[in-house]
């Protein structure tokens, strides 16, 4: 047995006890390992970063899937960026009205490895309604203008391909992908650790959606424990929020309270996410 770091921007580092390695390999673009824990589940990492532990996965997942789909009037095509776990995906299809959802991913790998070693996560990709992609989702998304209900944005760090997402010209290409109506979400960093990015991300988001939003959520095996999440739409708002459809989810993380909480946010993160008012 063994202790799992990981080392966040040479400032803080997340320790999990593990009990054995279940698998580990190098793709085209990343190291990829499953890691069996005391106390965690199964740990999957990135390049030595911490994608989920099936302890507190379902925090992060319900709350980038079920605020922007509960805020949408009826979300039928979804696109999922990224979340090559499948997680987001688990969580979309819990959505009655959803008819279609793509997970464009750009490692097929990490996918497949999750799909064996992490079936309560990626358990669920085989639904009839979903499509699996694997390319890079900047030039899927600019092929696909006017197409999707709601685009969720599960990235990895800004780091690599993945900056890319965290950028206003690839917000600019999500709000054309947008049907009317549209939501998208996105996963933001850490306020404690990365809060140059929720700032450099919220004002690029504002300069193209006039409906902007921050989140937040408790993700224990993530860098500060504390995550933030951005909503944006053209027209839809917290106020839109179908509580009567968040109360129908079978959820272990969202709720109604949760749905209507989640944007009170500690004073600040609200600096943080507001802190792009100036700039756009």
């Amino acid at each position: 047995m063994a202790w799992f770091y990981e080392h966040y921007r040479d400032t803080s580092a997340v320790g999990i006890h593990t009990t054995g390695k279940l698998h580990e390999e190098r793709s085209a673009f990343q190291a990829i390992e499953v890691l069996e824990t005391k106390g965690h589940g199964r740990l999957l990492t990135l390049d030595g970063m911490v994608m989920l532990t099936e302890l507190d996965e379902f925090v992060y997942h319900d709350l980038l899937t079920h605020v922007p789909l509960c805020a949408h009037a009826d979300p039928k095509q979804v696109l999922v960026v990224g979340g090559g776990d499948g997680g987001t995906v688990r969580e979309v299809l819990k959505h009655a009205s959803v008819e279609r959802v793509v997970q464009c991913e750009i490692d097929e790998r990490v996918t497949r490895v999750c799909q064996e070693y992490i079936p309560s996560v990626a358990g669920f990709l085989d639904d009839p309604r979903v499509e699996l992609v694997f390319e890079d989702a900047v030039a899927y998304v600019k092929r696909h203008p006017n197409t999707f209900d709601a685009i969720l944005v599960d990235s990895t760090e800004p780091i690599g391909p993945a900056a890319a997402l965290f950028g206003e010209p690839f917000f600019r290409d999500l709000d054309a992908a947008l049907r009317p109506g549209g939501v998208i979400s996105s996963q933001s960093e850490s306020p404690f650790y990365a809060p140059e990015v929720i700032q450099g991300l919220f004002g690029a988001v504002r300069r193209v959606f006039p409906e902007v939003h921050g989140y937040y959520g408790v993700i224990p095996t993530y860098p500060g424990g504390g995550w933030v999440f951005c909503m944006a739409s053209h027209s839809r708002s917290p106020g839109d929020l179908d509580l009567d459809r968040a109360a129908a989810l079978s959820t272990r993380y969202f709720s109604p309270a949760v749905a209507q909480g989640a944007f009170m946010l500690p004073s600040f993160v609200r600096e943080l996410v507001t802190a792009g008012d100036a700039q756009a």
